[in-house]
């Protein structure tokens, strides 16, 4: 080989060598601190590289795409990419970009279901925090289908669709999140409350309807077990319910005051008019309620229960002892002496409502009680 060529030999490798020195440079070139804000990027199923690279250029993070294009089709990682939603760091190196995206290192959304939230409230919070399509999430919890397909003899998911804190990739189907959530129910139900549910003969149906107005109607979960001691006592009695968050669920599921005309609906969910439990569950309904529905207060007798302020709530045993109370309560919220009468279209409670509607009574004397009160 003559010393000529020998030195243009050595001219083009010196230059591959600069060449790739160069390309190596661009590839792991970092243009941002690692405190660098992060930019969401989403890359849907299906997306060939060129879709891929043009969403990293329409959101500023690729501003050389043909090495972008380039690299990823010599390493391999063309095929390999993900789809998913990703959180890229302001100017990090398109080696680490597509090392995320190959290996598929997406970023989570945390959901949390509130204990006492309904299907449509679900729904709404998984759209507004997941992407998920609220109708189409509300529209599967009430397909009878899909219901039957989850298990559960019932009208609708509610009640079934657990309260806890999820972690959910993007893209997320209504189908996938509603399943997460209802598999979620079963696990806390069969480790925490089938066992006692069985011995005592409740039906899952009964356990969660139970629990649901439990839940809607404590502040506390110190209190669960007597406000479900309450209720199975009426039960007991063959008393109605008369449980205030039954008549919201009957009205579509407001949240607001209740006055004495809607009390007059006419709903299966309204248990100031109808004995026994309603057909179902009016909320999600977590642990604690869903224990207390089946293990109420040991030995107590009360039949009433008022709040006085605080989420907190007396509980009487006696009608004579829960006016006392309740007036008393009125009274300090008001300000007011306690012979002041009453006033139009005030909030519900279970004896005030008995008279001024003409209910079946629930007993002679509780009745006669009640018709004849101040209050």
């Amino acid at each position: 080989m003559t010393h000529r060529v020998q030195t243009i030999l050595a001219g083009l490798l010196a230059v591959v060598f600069l060449v790739l020195v160069y390309v190596g440079w661009l590839y792991y070139e970092e243009n941002g601190h690692y405190a660098a804000r992060h930019i969401e990027v989403k890359i849907p199923p299906g997306a060939t590289l060129h879709d891929v690279q043009s969403v990293l250029v329409e959101r500023g993070l690729l501003d050389r795409p043909r090495l972008f294009r380039w690299v990823a089709w010599i390493s391999g990682k063309e095929e390999n990419i993900k789809s998913g939603r990703y959180l890229i760091r302001d100017g990090e190196s398109v080696s680490s970009m597509l090392g995320k995206l190959s290996r598929g290192e997406v970023d989570y959304t945390q959901v949390v279901i509130p204990e006492g939230f309904m299907v449509k409230e679900i729904a709404e919070h998984v759209q507004r925090v997941a992407d998920v399509d609220s109708a189409a999430f509300y529209e599967l919890a009430y397909d009878s289908t899909f219901i039957a397909e989850m298990g559960f003899d019932a009208p609708s998911l509610e009640g079934y669709l657990y309260p806890d804190t999820y972690l959910f990739s993007w893209p997320l189907t209504a189908r996938e999140a509603a399943e997460r959530m209802v598999h979620r129910f079963r696990e806390v139900y069969a480790g925490e409350v089938q066992a006692i549910a069985d011995s005592l003969g409740y039906s899952l149906n009964e356990v969660v309807t139970i629990g649901s107005i439990i839940q809607a109607e404590a502040v506390w979960n110190s209190e669960m077990p007597q406000i479900s001691a309450v209720y199975h006592n009426r039960l007991r009695h063959g008393w109605r319910l008369e449980a205030d968050p039954t008549v919201a669920y009957a009205l579509g599921g407001v949240r607001r005051r209740l006055l004495y005309k809607d009390l007059r609906v006419d709903s299966p969910y309204n248990t100031y008019r109808r004995k026994g439990l309603p057909p179902g569950p009016i909320c999600s309904t977590g642990l604690v309620a869903m224990i207390a529905a089946v293990q109420p207060l040991e030995g107590c007798q009360d039949l009433y229960f008022v709040a006085n302020g605080g989420g907190r709530h007396h509980f009487s045993m006696t009608l004579a002892e829960h006016l006392r109370v309740k007036r008393e309560v009125r009274a300090n919220k008001r300000n007011i002496p306690l012979a002041e009468p009453k006033m139009p279209e005030e909030t519900v409670t279970w004896e005030d409502s008995l008279s001024l509607l003409e209910l079946p009574p629930i007993g002679g004397a509780i009745q006669k009680a009640i018709s004849s009160s101040d209050d």
